[in-house]
């Protein structure tokens, strides 16, 4: 389905503000400013900033981090209910794990068109993904995109300058002007597409 833009939801807002001034600690403690929260039905679950730098440890990503907490609260299956919010686009890394754990909804503000698990890879909009492995992957999930970018930028930019400027001129993360964009999840699986799968693939 093609991304369509509609107006913010209210409780999107608050938890994204919430997820950016969570980014801004995590410049306080020595570390990027990375930081995700998992809601359920608009109550915080789970929340974490990166501490790839304090532990030494290049898989220490929020999302990641947060992921974990999530399941072991609510367990997987609740959390095809959930929504993961994160400053920047998930990485393939993370948007991996996000599948994986069958979330049912990303937000994000700031786009990731080098690394992300969206723009870049389709990691978490794959569905043949989910028509191959049902049992693990889930359905796609609904992604919202641009979400408060210009303020989650603006943590960056006050974290180190230089190092913004950098990033931007490098095209690593997308330019400010861009929209707020949500993705609604094209289909769930279904037995036929996956032996329909099956069968095309040889298997």
């Amino acid at each position: 389905m093609a991304p369509t833009l509609k107006a913010a939801d209210p409780i999107d807002l608050a938890m994204m503000r919430r997820c950016i001034e969570l980014s801004r600690s995590a410049t306080r403690e020595g570390e990027y400013p990375f930081a995700t929260i998992i809601t359920l039905d608009g109550m915080v679950v789970a929340e974490a900033i990166n501490t790839a730098v304090r532990d030494g440890d290049v898989s220490r990503h929020a999302e990641v981090i947060a992921l974990s907490q999530a399941q072991k609260t609510l367990g997987r299956k609740r959390l095809r209910r959930a929504t993961l919010y994160t400053n920047v686009e998930p990485c393939a890394m993370c948007s991996f794990c996000v599948r994986e754990a069958q979330v049912g909804r990303v937000v994000y503000a700031i786009g990731s068109p080098v690394m992300g698990g969206s723009s870049k890879w389709n990691i978490l909009r794959d569905e043949d993904m989910t028509d191959r492995l049902p049992q693990i992957f889930g359905a796609v999930p609904e992604v919202v995109s641009g979400l408060l970018h210009q303020e989650a930028e603006q943590v960056w930019r006050e974290w180190n300058p230089i190092a913004w400027h950098m990033i931007k001129r490098l095209g690593f993360m997308t330019d400010p002007a861009a929209p707020v964009v949500r993705v609604e999840p094209s289909r769930g699986w279904s037995l036929w597409r996956y032996l329909r799968g099956l069968l095309t693939s040889g298997a």
